[in-house]
């Protein structure tokens, strides 16, 4: 598999889809109504706003699933990070088909919003900080104790600040959801996965149909030394993918002098 070494393997309960380009009609049509029954975007609002979101997961060495309960609540003025959005549910999924990439390491939730991904990776052995803006904290932070792992990092990063202490040691794996929304914060995205990172990092951006910024992205991210590629439809839970959420793997390049020069990427 594209990204992964020839010893990490999917996590055995879960089952492979047929690789991209292979799939029949019938396998599409399936896709598609396994995925809706597990989408949100569709949902009423007091499934999206009221309720909280349950998210059924099983702990590596446990047979016994357990149920996260993950609260959410109306917009407020800082955005729209008070929801679960189909995106962090791909990639949380993700994480825990492939629990040995996230146990033991480092870990970041970048714009955590709810937190779904941050509880998810804690929950598979991952030290994690989850960063939002600031009026978005409560909610995180409740839904991190709620779940158990407390010892989550909560913390305030606006993008293309310099991290607080707590984010100052560069992380293994930084996952974000839904962050290519506007052109204009791309320079400031593109500066915070740098200065959280360190060039062995693996960096995973889930997102939705809510990407207008994704070229603009990609060009930023080019121009500093980022490699970005799509997570092939056979890496992503079976269930848990769908024809309108993508997810991108980002791996720092080598500096070019050039980048050494102007101080763009650490080494």
């Amino acid at each position: 598999m594209s990204g992964q070494g020839a010893d990490q393997q999917p996590c055995k309960k879960q089952k492979v889809v047929t690789p991209a380009g292979k799939s029949t009609q019938d396998d599409e049509l399936k896709r598609f109504y396994r995925s809706w029954a597990w989408k949100r975007e569709h949902r009423p609002d007091k499934e999206r706003f009221h309720r909280p979101y349950k998210h059924a997961m099983t702990v590596p060495g446990s047979d016994a699933p357990i149920t996260l309960s993950i609260r959410q609540k109306k917009f407020g003025p800082e955005g729209f990070a008070s929801t679960v959005w189909d995106s962090a549910i791909v990639a949380a999924k993700y994480a825990e088909r492939w629990p040995q990439l996230f146990a033991g390491k480092r870990c970041c939730d970048l714009s955590a919003g709810c937190g779904l991904v941050a509880v998810v990776m804690a929950k598979l052995g991952a030290t994690v900080a989850a960063t939002d803006l600031a009026l978005n904290l409560p909610l995180l932070t409740d839904n991190c104790k709620d779940n158990g792992v407390p010892d989550v990092a909560v913390v305030e990063h606006r993008w293309g600040c310099e991290p607080q202490e707590q984010l100052a040691e560069p992380f293994d794996v930084i996952v974000a959801c839904d962050v290519m929304y506007i052109d204009e914060l791309v320079p400031d995205l593109v500066k915070s996965l740098l200065l959280l990172s360190h060039p062995g990092s693996t960096i995973l951006i889930a997102h939705g149909r809510n990407r207008p910024a994704e070229p603009a992205f990609k060009k930023a991210a080019a121009q500093q030394g980022v490699s970005i590629e799509l997570v092939p439809g056979d890496e992503l839970d079976e269930v848990y993918q769908c024809s309108d959420v993508d997810v991108l793997r980002l791996r720092r390049l080598p500096a070019t002098d050039e980048q050494k020069a102007q101080g763009a990427i650490s080494s």
